[in-house]
């Protein structure tokens, strides 16, 4: 069992992004409950809960890129070609 005492003026501790992806991790096995898990921390569910929703739409925002091969073209000799890309914003 871990004890810590907080004294001064803060009263909150502060978890590394480390410590709440493991945490998070943690519930995400079978079988897992996240009250446990949270007990066993020291950390309050609820928080973990925020943890959680934090993480799924962290991960929904983030850009993902797939590898993609497109069929071989047939060669054509093309006179000059250009493409014109007009952005929102007048850019």
């Amino acid at each position: 069992m871990r004890v810590e005492v907080l004294g001064g003026l803060e009263r909150r501790r502060r978890w590394s992004q480390d410590d709440k992806a493991r945490i998070v991790e943690e519930t995400l096995a079978p079988g897992a409950k996240v009250t446990a898990v949270a007990r066993r921390n020291g950390v309050a569910a609820s928080l973990v809960f925020t943890w959680r929703r934090q993480a799924r739409t962290s991960e929904q925002v983030a850009p993902s890129f797939a590898p993609c091969r497109s069929p071989p073209r047939r060669r054509r000799k093309l006179r000059s070609s250009y493409l014109r890309v007009i952005a929102e914003g007048g850019l």
